[in-house]
């Protein structure tokens, strides 16, 4: 009976001290139970294939109540969203270029005479095929379309309309991607996530694993300041990371024959200001924290979310606008819309412009918190 006693009174002992334990770092025990199933709960809502609502621009060059019926036919099947109508000819790849518009729908001249004789004209929706998924429900609700857009019209003398449904007929072109190879859109994606995560991930245990170590407090004798230990740290990952770059390009080219259509100085030039961002929110995770492990957790509560808000593994415009919105302020989403625009598109500066300048406001704003915060650790 006191054998059972005393090992009931040790397995409490063991017992209180790991309570105590999980009070005293209660920080790391938020990350590991909170912020999951706060993950969970925003993941779920932004989840979506079947993406819909995607803008759209419509170039009518015909106006008649049969164009009006086919626009709002566009607009009922829910997966055009209709930004824009105009009557100028506008090249529609620049349209693409830009990322305001997911489908371009062309209406050409005459297209109510040729309907009215019986001619079949045929409507054009162009679609930003770089990512597979976004369009390819919408071109076969476009293809349906003259199945029903001019069921009201088609009555009376206008009844041969509606004969075998063949009075107009709508072409679809993928724009950027004829084939509609998945790996147009995968492999941008993986060379955005690979950085992200390693070049994060490989800073995060930077500054803890200095106290870890015990080569913090030689760092605190020594006269250098933290911009000068910052600096130092990133130097030699930011080679690092073109060096990841460098590889992943290669093997998407070689191995995924994807091809780089831009300019692959650009291209560089623009991957350093999201290397360096990617590697301040790693000395900013480490900053804060107090051991690797909370290190790693903090860094990983950064690139689970950037990622999958990127419209990387989902399509972006398929997202709640929330969502797009918080997907908006993460140099993820943008370096991977940029690398798009440069591998696939061939974009100039002036059509990235839009996608860099967020990326460089989110590094000066992370580097002035990481300076902020390493200072106070040194102090």
């Amino acid at each position: 009976m006191a054998n059972i006693q005393y090992a009931g009174l040790r397995f409490w002992s063991i017992l209180k001290k790991e309570f105590i334990m999980i009070i005293r770092d209660i920080r790391t025990y938020i990350f590991l139970i909170i912020i999951p199933f706060s993950e969970v709960v925003l993941f779920g809502y932004i989840i979506n294939t079947d993406a819909k609502h995607l803008p759209t621009v419509i170039i009518s060059n015909d106006q008649s109540p049969f164009t009006n019926s086919i626009i709002n036919g566009f607009q009922n099947t829910g997966y055009f969203n209709i930004k824009k109508i105009t009557r100028n000819n506008v090249d529609s790849e620049q349209l693409l270029k830009s990322h305001q518009y997911q489908f371009v729908i062309s209406i050409p001249h005459q297209f109510t005479r040729d309907l009215l004789r019986s001619n079949q004209p045929h409507i054009l929706v162009e679609g930003d095929a770089t990512d597979p998924i976004a369009v390819g429900n919408a071109f076969h609700a476009a293809e349906s379309l003259p199945n029903y857009a001019l069921t009201r019209e088609s009555q009376g003398v206008l009844d041969y309309l509606a004969v075998n449904n063949t009075s107009f007929s709508v072409d679809t072109h993928a724009v950027f991607n004829p084939g509609v190879v998945a790996q147009f859109h995968t492999l941008p994606g993986l060379i955005m996530s690979i950085l992200t995560v390693s070049l994060v991930m490989l800073t995060a245990i930077s500054i803890t694993s200095e106290f870890e170590q015990g080569t913090m407090e030689v760092l605190l004798i020594t006269p250098v300041k933290p911009l000068d230990i910052i600096i130092g740290k990133m130097i030699p990952n930011v080679i690092l990371g073109y060096i990841l770059l460098s590889l992943t390009l290669l093997v998407s080219h070689y191995l995924f024959n994807v091809p780089f259509r831009g300019s692959i100085l650009m291209y560089y030039i623009a991957a350093l200001f999201f290397i360096i961002s990617s590697l301040s929110v790693g000395i900013s995770a480490s900053s804060v924290s107090k051991s690797q492990f909370q290190a790693a957790n903090t860094a990983n509560t950064y690139t689970l979310p950037a990622i999958l808000f990127s419209g990387f593994l989902f399509p972006y415009h398929g997202m709640p606008v929330w969502a797009q919105w918080l997907g908006s302020l993460l140099p993820t989403t943008h370096f991977f819309q940029l690398t798009t625009n440069i591998m696939i598109k061939n974009a100039a500066w002036t059509e990235v412009w839009h996608d860099l300048w967020p990326i460089i406001i989110f590094m000066i704003v992370v580097n002035i918190f990481s300076y902020k915060y390493y200072r106070n650790t040194l102090d």
